[in-house]
């Protein structure tokens, strides 16, 4: 039987700082041997005391950054058919109007300033590159590209803009619910939505030339495909993102990824048999932590992960300094219910190298997950995060496979 937790482990659960999957069988419990969260939560607190941002610090970014937006578009004025400014607060609950109506295919630009803060103490924030979100309507969710980017209707009708902490909606839709967590965050948002007269690269162009740090983002999201490689899709509840993409030279899928984070999903039905393996090769240039990743706010951390068919899934990562073989739940609320981490390389000298790994997943289930046995596998993920200290990740993923008796489905060559 599983020991109760500790007192420290119920402080750091209740603080949402790891995570408390609950025990779904208690007659086979999971494994769970991670280290205290007290070493790796006192590193972080000690390295970050020093990098709190005050609020009038904000206020004088927000000022010059809608003094330089103006100061622009007024020298640009023949270029520019409407612009309308946006203060999005960050513990908004409902969809905010843009005041702009677009037709399908049209384009508008989107230029944003601001954080929202977890933490203004510690500087735990997310920026608008992962925490504006839009929509046309009822349409689907999709999050800004950057801190600009040029957005093309996929349907005619009202730019809605909310923001949100990453995987804070219930559905693709942008509902929210009590079932997924809200946490109270502070800060904002400004946002300008442009509408150019003509093909808004002449005028972004001629805008990025008068203030580059500005429009430059937005001007290098048109024409950038963030679509997947063939096979895969985004996971909605994060968005769409371009930190991963097929190597040019072998095809092999590079996941590059800076105070960003995506999952990378590939769709499988396969039975989970005693036999069944997860086959792959990875290449690890850099981790984006270098502190252990069982805490919430140093949960940066690059994995390949499986799906199985009652909604958990299991996902074997890299670590900077946990044991090889540690097991743990994931630390971020609503993940908590669902995901359990697996510690398989940590070793800073086979950075940079070609690893081949081999997984009996039936095997591994039950140790890791415990309870009743799921039927199947439905999912092979790619997960990367680096938002929480705005590090950089970057791996290569090749040779992704399932095999069982001779029996193969092949995920990415």
């Amino acid at each position: 039987m599983q020991s109760s937790p500790s007192l420290a482990l119920k402080i750091f659960q209740a603080l949402d700082l790891v995570g408390d999957p609950g025990i779904r069988d208690p007659a086979d419990p999971p494994q769970r041997n991670a280290p205290s969260p007290l070493a790796t939560f006192l590193a972080f607190v000690l390295g970050r005391l020093r990098r709190g941002v005050s609020k009038s610090a904000d206020r004088a970014a927000a000022g010059e950054f809608r003094q330089q937006v103006n100061a622009t578009l007024l020298a640009l004025e023949e270029w520019v058919a409407e612009v309308r400014w946006r203060e999005l607060d960050g513990n908004a609950r409902e969809w905010q109007s843009s005041g702009i109506h677009l037709d399908e295919g049209e384009c508008v630009t989107v230029l944003a300033q601001g954080r929202l803060y977890l933490s203004r103490v510690l500087d735990v924030s997310v920026g608008p590159s992962a925490g504006l979100w839009y929509r046309i309507n009822g349409g689907q969710i999709a999050r800004l590209p950057g801190p600009g980017g040029v957005l093309r209707a996929q349907s005619s009708g009202e730019l809605l803009l909310m923001p949100r902490l990453p995987g804070g909606f219930s559905d693709p839709q942008g509902s929210m619910s009590e079932e997924i967590p809200s946490p109270r965050v502070q800060g904002q948002f400004q946002a300008a939505v442009i509408r150019w007269r003509g093909d808004p690269r002449n005028g972004l162009t001629r805008a990025n030339a008068l203030a580059p740090t500005v429009f430059g983002p937005a001007l290098d999201s048109l024409g950038r495909e963030d679509a997947p490689p063939a096979g895969w899709r985004h996971l909605w509840r994060l968005g769409n993102t371009g930190i991963y993409r097929e190597h040019p030279s072998d095809g092999s899928l590079c996941c590059h990824a800076k105070a960003d984070g995506g999952i990378l999903q590939h769709a499988v039905d396969v039975p989970l048999t005693a036999g069944l393996r997860l086959h792959w090769s990875w290449l690890t240039e850099q981790l984006p932590s270098s502190l252990a990743e069982h805490i919430q706010p140093t949960h940066d951390y690059l994995s390949l992960a499986v799906e199985f068919d009652n909604g958990l899934d299991l996902t074997y990562m890299w670590s900077s300094q946990l044991p090889i073989d540690t097991i743990f739940q994931c630390p971020l609320p609503w993940w908590d219910q669902r995901e359990t981490h697996w510690v398989i390389r940590n070793d800073p000298a086979q950075l940079g190298l070609w690893l081949d790994e081999r997984r009996n997943l039936l095997t591994d289930y039950k140790r890791a997950i415990g309870g009743e046995l799921p039927r199947r596998v439905v999912g092979i993920w790619l997960i990367a995060n680096s938002l929480f200290q705005r590090g950089e990740g970057r791996c290569r993923y090749r040779d992704i496979r399932l095999a069982d008796k001779g029996d193969k489905t092949i995920i990415h060559p």
